[in-house]
């Protein structure tokens, strides 16, 4: 799962969005990932129901660069404003 995110991430540009919708315990171990890759995720609940196990899972790949501008005060700015809050479950 790890290498085809890691190419998904290499694939994706800057602000690419990738949807994805499986079981709730494959979407938190991708979530996990791809948080480690710095990209911001949001899940949603299925459309039928939320106590439905299957989920989707929104994921944008951030502009960052290593060290200086971009990476520490970024995150703290997006702390705010992150998806992440927003109907997510965790």
């Amino acid at each position: 799962m790890e290498d085809i995110l890691l190419e998904m991430d290499r694939i994706l540009r800057p602000e690419g969005t990738v949807i994805l919708r499986d079981d709730v315990e494959i979407l938190l171990k991708v979530q996990r990932t791809a948080k480690g890759m710095r990209w911001k995720t949001l899940m949603a609940n299925h459309e039928d129901s939320p106590n439905i196990r299957e989920k989707v899972l929104f994921a944008v790949k951030r502009y960052w660069t290593a060290g200086g501008e971009g990476s520490e005060s970024e995150e703290q700015k997006d702390a705010g404003s992150s998806l992440e809050g927003k109907g997510s479950e965790e």
